[in-house]
């Protein structure tokens, strides 16, 4: 009975043993697997980062282009205008008059 005992006993370590055997390896591909992903959306995050970063550019160049269209033709629409100093004249005497108010 005794040696059936030492033998269970034994088994059971072994058993045991086994188990935390595979708890260690599990937890080991479970980190491989963390560290791989953390990897992955890393550098997944840096291409994203990098593609707005351009697109961000590129859109900064086409509002300044646009600006400077808008400018230009507003400049323009400006430079033909009839310049009327009698209604300015007027205007800032009439403000001097009141006493700046």
């Amino acid at each position: 009975m005794s040696d059936m005992l030492e033998k269970l006993l034994g088994v059971e370590k072994s058993a045991a043993a086994l188990v935390t055997e595979a708890e260690s390896e599990a937890h080991r591909r479970v980190a491989q697997a963390r560290g791989e992903a953390q990897k992955g959306s890393a550098e997944t995050l840096k291409k994203k980062t990098t593609e707005g970063e351009e697109a961000v550019a590129a859109e900064r160049l086409r509002i300044a282009a646009e600006r400077e269209r808008q400018n230009k033709a507003y400049r323009e629409k400006l430079a033909q205008r009839a310049i009327d100093t009698a209604a300015f004249s007027h205007a800032v005497f009439t403000y001097i008059d009141k006493g700046g108010r």
